[in-house]
């Protein structure tokens, strides 16, 4: 019993080490990739805000998030970065060997394509000919509009001119004239429809199951937004991998009850940029109409539809093995 005894206290002593050694934070540390302003990035801010991480053994930092994907596929491919919480733009970079999986559907749509108040364009259809404005070549509002296009019979390799603006421009270059449409996300498409009085051609949070909308490829219910990690995680250390999914998991839950108290912290702690109609009523409806909640097998439907969207749309090479790309890009635990 004796000899017993001092083996538990001398196994006890050896654990206590080691926590003390890792600070407390028995998976350790990540790099997240998260700061830019968006909304839809609430799940980051609010799993390091109110402890998710912490409660799941990560010591979590939060950076700025490179505007270029190249750049995040060399973060990622390094081992910069560990998690992100984005969109399914980053299909075809996976398809190219980009070193990160899907690991669950987030939220719902947070894409829009606006024209302005005045504009004579009334549909999609209208668009053929014309030019629109995205954050850049590659992006999310890109293939939402893209996909649209090509459900409603318009090429948009050949049928439409692209011009990129920074995301804060977006509304002024179609003011001006410089663009017909603009695809852009909250809070920057929620700000031009109040303050500048936009309209909406193509909302990708079909929610309603609007059928005008399922036409032109925006599915009821998808998810727009999803939870990556990155493949040395899911592939050598499938624990960690298991931890930051579930701090998104409880932090997406969280959001989805607490949208007013998400708004509040979003905007006081300048993840998101306050303005007239950025405040906190407006943020909070926002919020609740993203649905936040980690889906994961209904996530990977998503990806399976979206990559189908992408391939039609010449996004993905024309011989893409659907099956065969989600099974690459995403993560069963």
């Amino acid at each position: 019993m004796l000899i017993f005894a001092i083996v538990i206290s001398g196994c006890g002593k050896q654990a206590n080490s080691a926590s003390n050694k890792s600070g407390g934070y028995e998976n350790g540390s990540i790099t997240i990739p998260a700061k830019n302003g968006s909304i839809c990035g609430a799940p980051n801010y609010i799993a390091y805000e109110k402890g998710f991480f912490k409660k799941n053994g990560l010591k979590a930092s939060l950076v700025a998030k490179p505007t270029n994907i190249s750049d995040l596929e060399a973060g990622f491919t390094s081992g910069k970065y560990d998690a992100l919480n984005g969109d399914f733009q980053y299909l075809p970079a996976i398809q190219n060997g980009a070193q990160i999986q899907a690991a669950g559907g987030i939220h719902q749509g947070c894409v829009q394509v606006l024209v302005p108040k005045d504009s004579p364009i009334k549909s999609v259809k209208d668009l053929k000919g014309k030019t629109i404005a995205t954050p850049g070549q590659g992006s999310t509002p890109q293939f939402v509009a893209s996909i649209a296009l090509q459900n409603s019979g318009i090429d948009p390799k050949s049928d439409v001119t692209w011009k990129t603006y920074d995301s804060d421009l977006l509304a002024k270059s179609a003011e001006k004239g410089q663009v017909d449409a603009i695809g852009t996300v909250d809070p920057y498409s929620y700000q031009a429809i109040k303050e500048k009085h936009f309209r909406i051609i193509v909302d990708n949070n079909n929610h309603s199951g609007s059928n005008k909308m399922e036409k032109m490829g925006m599915k009821k219910n998808a998810s727009c937004c999803y939870l990556y990690l990155s493949d040395k995680l899911t592939k050598q250390n499938p624990k960690k991998a298991k931890a930051i999914q579930k701090a998104y998991q409880e932090a997406a839950a969280w959001i989805d009850e607490h949208p007013k108290e998400t708004a509040s912290i979003l905007l006081k702690k300048n993840y998101v940029s306050s303005s007239k109609f950025v405040n906190e009523e407006n943020v909070s409806n926002l919020i609740a109409s993203y649905h936040f909640g980690l889906k994961k097998s209904q996530g990977k439907s998503d990806v399976k539809f979206y990559a189908e969207q992408l391939k039609k749309a010449g996004f993905l090479k024309e011989d893409t093995d659907i099956n065969k790309l989600v099974e690459q890009a995403y993560y069963d635990d």
